[in-house]
């Protein structure tokens, strides 16, 4: 029989009296010897603010008072009893421990770890007592730990923190240019007690081997530790609604069974707007003479073929291709959703994940600075149909490659490979993020020559040759086959000219990339998540603690360039906050329309990056308390499936629609020309779209219809049968700032039913991205364009059960700010 005891229950924590930097600590109920509750998992930081501690270390500029913390040293400890068979074998198995730990159990060490990214399994059968066990932890700081390491093998070039590189420990922890430095220690994952009488399955790996129209052949490779014995036998089953495939082994001498199954008709697995994500039940089970089940897991898992195009007809490309059918990937980057990881929860994962789905994503880059996230994660994309492009975690800078550090890797890439492969939506492993590139511009000599080289060319392919041989493999990100890592003649691209380097995202126009892994640009979070975060006193665009919540180097000067260059200017914090989030949303929508309409080589693109992990100005689309900023839902438009675009050549100009399958024969197309300053409608065309036309339609506008250069708009929309807008865009010739926009008075009205609550818009006048904000209440679109007659319903989501004041309801439109008369 197989049993799982839980010991996240009943830990304490303390001070541990070796820590180097005792005399720092600001408050004195802190001492060694003095125990404070814990919660597991958990982290240090989150267990001093728990207990009262510490302030929050996300308000104002308080991550700068709580440097201290990780120059301590940490005791945490629990006992527990053990009233199982102590005949049968039992273990102690620790899912994540961050990072520098020694671990006790009665007073007899059972080892140390080195590395967050590992669970660790250890042997107690011949220390347990029946009550009364002590478990006890030793955290030692990682700070000291890397840097003694960095003194001892000597000093990388590395981005940001030098000597994080030396810890095998979330490197974002160490502060980047979009979060702060806190590196934790902790029970990060649970801990349990596993006993069991004879084997147990380690684990299994999922190939789909043979993909035909109506025929697919799986492999099931299923590995066992324990006792092997003659009277016990292995089940494999794979099953879905309607069909079953079982097969049954003798477990013999040997640790690895392989098992194929032959699959008619099968269900396919597809991602997010190509197809189902139809998925199978694999159930592994070890079973005895009497059929009593010993041990058992089982795994979603999916049918697919997935294939990384490199190269078509002699040329150079870069594409996913699923089921035999070639996608183009549109997506955002990951990174840890919260500083404090054990605070992701799989309700936050969930929502963010969801979020991507709602707009139209298909793929999701997990960034090598953060974490291999947990099996919920990838196990929502696998039912979201969102691809996973999985970074090992190793970003911007050199790694070590002495021999400990070497076998640490191998071990930590072994064990999550093993446990994430199975997941139909992993598309790819990819060695690192941007290691080669940053080496190639700082050092100016082959990317081979770098410390770490080794790892990502040699260490990780060969364990993935052996272990999970089917899945694509990159090297890093960006990278391709030239001397530059980042060239567009090869591979994948980082755009980082527009924005990093004070380019305007206009320049997008002479982008070649095949495949764009980052872009992005910043925007503030939501002013809600800033009032929680910033003092009253601190809420300006150049006041000093407002800035800190901008860890870029020089960010909060970009955003007021970029911003000045295309809207207006406005330095009241409010208005900044929404004509600053305005401007990006309008960078990533141009950039995204240019790679998804206009580029004929580009195969994807993926923003940087959907979520923050604190409060903070950054280049993500949701933030902090996931709140999606108002570019969300402007990125959301250009990855839908019917699209709008402007293709302007010399003296041409055309309007196409971009895949137009509304299943409706009834839809029309209409594009109205409007006075900006007046707004007065010069022009209208409306066209019934025919049923046989519903791929790709392309309209010619006269010249006579073109906005000119000073205040008019063209605005084309696609309808169905009942006005309802299935897809809306816009063109200007000139800038923004440079309109006169009339003014707008728009209405609202609170219409109520028994589902939910909406608010009903209507305008006087066109009105230009839209945004509603409500202190109690969070609406369902943001920076959309309403034309007069029309009306907009918008869905509501309460923060809390109180009825809400609507005298407190904001609406802000570009027409408050460029109303010139």
């Amino acid at each position: 029989m197989f049993n799982r005891k839980e010991l996240n229950k009943n830990w304490i924590f303390a001070l541990a009296d070796s820590s180097f930097s005792i005399e720092a600590i600001p408050n004195q109920k802190i001492k060694s010897g003095k125990w404070f509750t814990a919660t597991v998992p958990g982290t240090i930081h989150t267990d001093l603010l728990s207990n009262n501690l510490i302030e929050d270390p996300f308000y104002s500029d308080n991550e700068l008072k709580l440097n201290w913390i990780t120059g301590c040293d940490w005791i945490y400890q629990t006992e527990f009893d053990f009233n199982n068979d102590t005949n049968n074998n039992v273990n102690l198995v620790f899912e994540g421990l961050d990072t520098i730990c020694e671990i006790y159990l009665n007073n007899v060490i059972l080892g140390d770890t080195d590395n967050m990214f590992l669970s660790c399994r250890y042997d107690i059968k011949g220390i347990l007592k029946p009550s009364g066990n002590l478990l006890k932890l030793i955290f030692k700081s990682p700070v000291k730990y890397a840097s003694e390491q960095e003194e001892k093998f000597g000093k990388l070039p590395v981005a940001l923190n030098s000597s994080r590189v030396y810890i095998r420990k979330s490197q974002y922890s160490f502060g980047w240019d979009w979060g702060p430095s806190f590196p934790t220690s902790g029970i990060w994952r649970s801990v349990y007690l596993e006993d069991y009488t004879d084997s147990r399955i380690e684990n299994f790996t999922f190939h789909t081997t043979k993909l035909k129209e109506d025929y697919a052949e799986v492999d099931v490779i299923t590995e066992i530790t324990g006792n092997q014995s003659n009277n016990v036998s292995l089940i494999i089953s794979l099953s879905d609604e309607k069909n079953i495939y079982e097969k049954k082994i003798a477990i013999g001498n040997t640790t690895k069974y392989k098992t194929t199954f032959g699959i008619k008709n099968p269900k396919l697995w597809w991602p997010n707007g190509e197809g189902e994500q139809n998925l199978y039940l694999l159930t592994a089970k070890i079973i005895d003479d009497n059929k009593i089940v010993l041990n058992e897991v089982n795994k979603s898992v999916g049918i697919r073929k997935l294939e990384l195009i490199l190269n078509e007809e002699g040329e150079s490309t870069f594409k996913f291709r699923i089921n035999n059918r070639d996608i183009y990937c549109q997506g955002v980057n990951w990174i840890p959703a919260d500083s404090f990881l054990p605070r992701i929860t799989k309700e936050k994962y969930s929502e963010l994940l969801s979020f991507a789905k709602q707009a139209n994503m298909n793929i999701v880059r997990v960034w090598g600075g953060g974490i291999y996230e947990d099996d919920e994660f990838y196990s929502l994309c696998d039912r979201l149909g969102l691809l996973v492009w999985q970074d090992f975690m190793f970003a911007c800078g050199s790694y070590p490659e002495h021999e400990s550090f070497i076998e640490n890797v191998k071990k930590e890439v072994v064990q999550n490979v093993l446990r994430l492969q199975y997941h139909p939506s992993l598309a790819l492993w990819c060695g690192n993020n941007e290691n080669e590139w940053i080496w190639y511009q700082e050092q100016k000599t082959s990317y081979k020559k770098m410390p770490g080289y080794k790892i990502y060319h040699s260490v990780i392919p060969e364990i993935l040759n052996e272990i999970d041989p089917g899945r694509p493999y990159w090297p890093s990100s960006p990278f391709g086959n030239e001397e530059d890592p980042n060239s567009f003649d090869s591979g994948n691209n980082h755009q980082w000219d527009i924005w990093s380097r004070w380019i305007d995202y206009k320049s997008v126009v002479n982008d070649k990339s095949l495949f764009v892994t980052e872009f992005g640009f910043q925007g503030p979070a939501n002013k809600s998540t800033f009032k929680k975060y910033l003092p009253e006193e601190n809420r300006k665009i150049q006041d000093k603690v407002s800035e800190f919540h901008n860890k870029q180097v020089e960010g909060p000067e970009r955003l007021i360039r970029f911003l000045a260059g295309h809207l207006p200017l406005n330095t009241g914090w409010s208005d900044f906050i929404y004509l600053a989030q305005l401007n990006q949303a309008i960078a990533l929508k141009t950039c995204l329309e240019y790679w998804k309409f206009h580029s004929a080589k580009t195969n994807g693109s993926i923003i940087w990056q959907l979520n923050d992990c604190w409060p903070v100005t950054s280049w993500s689309l949701i933030d902090s308390e996931l709140k999606p900023k108002l570019s969300y839902y402007l990125v959301k438009n250009v990855f839908a499936q019917h699209g709008i675009c402007f293709v302007k050549n010399n003296e041409d100009f055309q309007i196409i629609l971009q895949n137009v399958k509304t299943g409706n024969p009834n839809c029309k197309f209409k594009f109205n020309l409007f006075d900006t300053s007046s707004g007065s409608q010069i022009h209208e065309e409306i066209f019934q779209i025919k049923k046989e036309n519903r791929e790709h339609i392309c309209y010619n506008v006269p010249q006579s219809v073109l906005p000119d250069d000073k205040n008019q708009i063209l605005i084309a929309s696609l309808l169905d049968e009942k006005n309802n807008i299935l897809s809306r865009n816009y063109f200007i010739n000139g800038e923004w700032k440079h309109k006169n926009l009339v003014s707008a008075n728009i209405e609202f009205q609170l219409i109520k039913n028994n589902s939910s609550d909406c608010l009903k818009l209507t305008t006087d006048n066109i009105a230009l991205f839209i945004d509603v904000q409500h202190p109690g209440a969070d609406f369902s679109d943001r920076g959309f364009i309403l034309l007069p007659g029309e009306e907009k319903f918008l869905n509501i989501s309460f923060r809390s059960d109180e009825k809400i004041n609507f005298d407190q309801l904001e609406i802000n439109t570009l027409n408050n700010y460029l109303d010139k008369r």
